[in-house]
């Protein structure tokens, strides 16, 4: 946190509003820091969305360009879904593997108040 406040006060002068926003919520952008390194580069991705969105757009082409009804588009969004559980969400990546009893605690400390 001292290193983000330190490059935002270098940039303060040139911009003063939006360096000011960034020191406010400047804790807010690090949390990801909390996290164990090997979970740390698959909290700020959307490499999921993305993924999942360009195979709904490859059925969505295969299907003339669009989907002709409401019912055509949510099955071809469970069908993608349901082959991305298999196949690709199957095996947890092994940085988050590594590091599930860490996780796993920090879980149980942040919630343990509200489940009791």
């Amino acid at each position: 946190l001292e290193k983000f406040k330190e490059k935002c006060e270098k940039f303060i002068k040139k911009y003063p509003e939006y360096m000011k926003y960034l020191l406010e919520k400047g804790e807010k952008y690090l949390v990801f820091l909390r996290y164990p390194e090997g979970v740390r580069k698959h909290i700020y991705t959307t490499n999921i969305v993305e993924n999942f969105h360009s195979k709904l757009e490859v059925a969505r082409m295969r299907s003339g360009g669009y989907f002709q009804s409401v019912k055509t588009a949510e099955v071809s969004i469970y069908v993608v879904y349901e082959n991305m559980r298999d196949r690709n969400w199957r095996k947890p990546l092994p940085g988050v593997r590594h590091c599930s009893y860490e996780l796993k605690q920090m879980f149980h400390l942040k919630f343990q108040t509200q489940f009791s």
